[in-house]
Formats: structure tokens, C-alpha cells, sequence
């Protein structure tokens, strides 16, 4: 019994770690809560949500922080993508490389 007990504390059963995208399932331990992350329900449960199960949402196990961060990564991925308006170059007759917005702007002026 004694044996157990101490067993028990050193390899942290004692602790239980609640994972509510899980359906609120508890791990029992530090190293069985680390490694659900990469298991199937964990991952099911990241699909239910329209989440992809990345290293970007390990140790989250809240929906809602899960649902901000998806929202924070894919508000970056939007910035990153390449837009139109302000990236794209022109290049007039003589071989210079311009902006979109200068190009038609020299247009309508006449300068091309």
C-alpha cells in the first residue's frame, strides 16, 4: 500500500487534467494528459470544431481559447497571402517597375 501511494505521487497520478475538447474527459496524470494531444479523441474533437490539430494548439484544451486562436492564425495567414491592391507591379515603357496605384495614377495623367 505504502509502496503505491508513493508511486502514485512521484509520477503525478494524483493529478487529474480536464480536456473540455475532449467532452471534458480527465487524464489522469501529466504524462497521460501530454500524450492525448496526439490521440484520436483529442483530434476528433479539433475536426468537430473546424480546427486543424497542429502544434499551434498544444496544451489547449478549452474551446473557446481554441476557437481565438484559430481566429488570431488564420487573421495572420490572411495578412501573409498576397494582395492585389498594393503588391502588384507594373512596368511601364521605358523598364521601370512600379506600384499598381502609381502606374494608374501616371496614366490618368497622361505620363505614359
Amino acid at each position: 500500500k505504502q509502496w503505491y501511494q508513493r508511486r502514485v505521487r512521484v509520477h503525478g497520478l494524483n493529478l487529474y487534467f480536464n480536456c473540455e475538447i475532449c467532452g471534458n474527459f480527465k487524464y489522469r496524470g501529466p504524462k497521460a494528459f501530454q500524450r492525448h494531444f496526439a490521440e484520436w479523441r483529442h483530434a476528433h474533437g479539433m475536426r468537430c470544431l473546424n480546427i486543424p490539430n497542429t502544434a499551434h494548439f498544444a496544451n489547449v484544451t478549452l474551446i473557446e481559447d481554441a476557437r481565438a486562436l484559430w481566429e488570431k492564425i488564420r487573421a495572420e495567414k490572411n495578412k501573409e497571402k498576397f494582395q492585389k491592391e498594393y503588391e502588384e507591379e507594373f512596368e511601364d515603357s521605358h523598364g521601370n517597375v512600379v506600384s499598381r496605384k502609381v502606374f494608374h495614377d501616371l496614366k490618368r495623367q497622361g505620363l505614359l
